[in-house]
């Protein structure tokens, strides 16, 4: 038996729990109804000119490292990204973008990790400072803010921003943050009000995971379409490979670089703001491991524990194959289904990766082998690295995560621009809630 995308499917297992089952019951739902950011010196010509920063030389050879399984861990050295206002930033790279920044100072750059060698890193913004002042409803506090590739380096306490580069089409233009089109699962944007309805923007990113190829390419999650975006070294979108199906949907909304429609369809279904998360590039140089952050919508299963792993060519821009993944029992959590998340992964081998299952205050990390003949990932099939709940010196939401030694695990986390959830009045600044993008070393004793 094949399912519609011509793979085998095994009773035992994908036709209970995989994608294809997944996808005939949505369609029978549907029938039936950025202080030392930039150096001193690069911050005070960069303002001075504007010019775009010197792009970062050649990154070393990454070093794969299969991790001590079964630990418990220990923070060990804690860095923070020091405060600059978001719109000093961004005006330095896209010269009068921000008029306002409401206070809000750069953040979020944990969203994904990748490495540089000699504790340096890619990190990559999410779609902008974005709070939930309501259930569902999330506001856009600096609509013109632009996601952004940010290079940093992590000396002693503090993360030192090297380079950064912001995402824009090929004529330049950013593609900015804001929601891509009026869809019954997305929310309508709104100003910092919570009552200004704001213009979709089908161009629009919210990046998450990023990982860099030998050819000076980046690539990029987003969780609108959700998305896997290849970018030049300049940060232009090269072509945005979308769920089958919504290409054509994207054209026609006026898109201004390519698409195609090489991502599995059914993960359009996806949860609202629960698409597309990290990135791990495998040893090969060209394949991508993405991860769909909770399981896509299904009638009637608010709580589903299973999501999904797909393997990505980055030479042919094609997808590979699909891994159902199963979430730990939410119980364990102390929490239910529909809040247990993927926001973070790094390769170990050819076959191997680390997957983190997450709430917003816990974390865990298994390592698991991509087996195409065996490919529900479940129980047994995921080995416990460390479990890091109530592990002091730990941030809440955890988005980034790389093996640098056999015992050390990186960490970042999305600090989520530190602003307050609630509305905000006209030209009012935010309320800052304290927390910071940090860099962490944990230690697997």
């Amino acid at each position: 038996m094949r399912d519609p995308y011509g793979r085998r499917m095994r009773p035992n297992k994908l036709q209970v729990l995989g994608l294809a089952t997944v996808v005939a019951l949505v369609l029978i739902s549907l029938a039936v109804v950025v202080g030392p950011v930039l150096s001193a010196d690069a911050q005070g010509s960069a303002q001075a000119a504007g010019p775009r920063p010197t792009l970062t030389p050649k990154a070393r050879p990454i070093h794969y490292v299969t991790p001590v399984l079964g630990a418990t861990g220990t923070v060990t050295k804690t860095s923070t990204l020091p405060d600059i206002p978001l719109g000093r930033f961004q005006n330095a790279l896209l010269p009068d973008s921000i008029a306002d920044d409401r206070g809000v100072q750069l953040g979020s750059i944990g969203s994904g990790l990748f490495p540089l060698g000699g504790n340096e890193y890619w990190t990559v913004t999410d779609r902008g400072p974005n709070p939930e002042v309501y259930d569902d409803v999330r506001t856009f506090v600096v609509p013109t803010f632009d996601p952004t590739l940010v290079h940093i380096k992590v000396h002693g306490t503090s993360i030192d921003v090297i380079d950064a580069i912001p995402i824009t089409n090929a004529d330049g233009k950013p593609v900015t943050g804001m929601p891509n089109r009026n869809a019954d699962d997305e929310s309508t944007p709104l100003a910092a009000d919570a009552t200004t309805v704001l213009p979709f923007n089908i161009d629009g990113l919210d990046p998450e995971g990023i990982v860099r190829t030998a050819d000076g390419h980046f690539w990029i999650t987003d969780e609108y379409a959700p998305s896997i975006v290849e970018l030049d070294a300049k940060g232009r979108v090269l072509k945005r490979h979308l769920p089958a199906g919504l290409e054509d949907v994207y054209r026609e909304a006026g898109v201004t670089y390519p698409v195609d429609g090489e991502l599995p369809a059914a993960l359009q279904y996806r949860k609202a703001n629960r698409g597309l998360e990290d990135l791990a590039l495998l040893p090969d140089g060209k394949t991508i491991v993405a991860a769909l952050q909770s399981s896509i919508v299904v009638p009637g299963q608010k709580d589903r524990i299973i999501t999904e792993l797909l393997t990505f060519d980055t030479a042919t821009g094609k997808t590979l194959h699909e891994f159902p993944y199963q979430f730990d029992d939410p119980s364990t959590f102390g929490d239910r289904g529909r809040k247990l998340k993927i926001s973070a992964l790094a390769p170990v081998d050819a076959d191997h990766v680390i997957v983190q299952e997450r709430t917003d205050e816990q974390s865990r990390y298994y390592l698991v082998k991509l087996d195409q003949a065996d490919d529900l990932i479940a129980g047994a099939d995921k080995k416990l690295v460390v479990n890091l709940a109530g592990v002091k010196g730990v941030p809440d939401k955890i988005e980034g995560v790389w093996v640098k030694t056999r015992d050390t695990l990186v960490l970042t986390n999305d600090n989520d621009f530190a602003v307050a959830e609630r509305p905000y009045g006209d030209g009012e600044d935010i309320e800052d809630t304290g927390a910071r993008s940090q860099v962490i070393e944990v230690k697997l004793d």
